[in-house]
């Protein structure tokens, strides 16, 4: 009795388990199966063809058009053109008195718009106009509610030129602060606190800007300073 308990117990454990209703067992490989073989190793020929196909495609014309987005899953959000600067200055000056009640319900969007503020100045200080500028044109990303705009460029220059740029614009302010000519210096604060937001269209953009820290090339007054003040430090 033993012997047979021990047996049936063994038989058992060898059956597989009952497949559920419906449900076909699976058939076995055909007896012409081979797995694949081994792909050789590409040389290094057929490794630049690749990868020169692959750069075509990725970096194609209308690929431009429909790239992934950055995590590689999906479409990005499509290309939009450049609008001019009267649009974005309209948005602007008409969301510069939000005590008006057709602001009211975007309030939450320009409370959560307070966070990024100190950002947004950052970017306009980094992409002010050096002194040796008479003008600098970039480009605004800005919100649709008008709640905050940010300036969508990074200033990149070449060190020694921006070095010798600033070393120049130096000498020529330390001349005119010298000589009193046009220089004048500022009163903090220059607003009062009552005082409203001035509207750049209407007093900031008729203005003509000054003219530039400039400095001529091979002048004799360079020399001159140079030897009064001892040379530059």
């Amino acid at each position: 009795m033993q012997s047979k308990k021990q047996w049936s117990l063994s038989e058992s454990k060898h059956q597989h388990p009952p497949l559920p209703p419906g449900q076909q067992p699976p058939l076995p490989p055909p007896s012409s199966y081979q797995p694949a073989p081994p792909s050789a190793p590409l040389t290094l020929e057929e490794k630049s063809k690749r990868w020169t196909k692959l750069q075509s495609k990725r970096y194609s014309h209308r690929r431009l058009f429909a790239s992934l987005n950055s995590s590689g899953t999906g479409p990005s959000a499509p290309q939009k053109e450049l609008l001019p600067p009267e649009h974005v200055r309209k948005i602007l000056a008409d969301h510069g008195d939000m005590s008006s009640k057709r602001y009211s319900a975007d309030k939450r969007v320009y409370l959560g718009a307070l966070k990024y503020v100190p950002h947004a100045v950052f970017k306009l200080l980094e992409n002010m106009p050096m002194p040796w500028e008479n003008v600098r044109t970039v480009p605004v990303l800005y919100h649709v509610t008008g709640a905050i705009s940010f300036v969508n460029e990074v200033p990149k220059v070449i060190e020694p030129v921006y070095l010798a740029q600033w070393g120049s614009a130096w000498v020529m302010m330390r001349r005119e602060k010298r000589d009193r000519r046009h220089f004048k210096r500022m009163r903090f604060p220059p607003f009062d606190d009552e005082e409203p937001v001035l509207d750049y269209a209407d007093h900031i953009l008729d203005v003509e800007p000054p003219e530039p820290i400039r400095m001529e090339c091979g002048s004799d007054d360079m020399d001159e300073d140079d030897d009064e003040d001892g040379g530059l430090r």
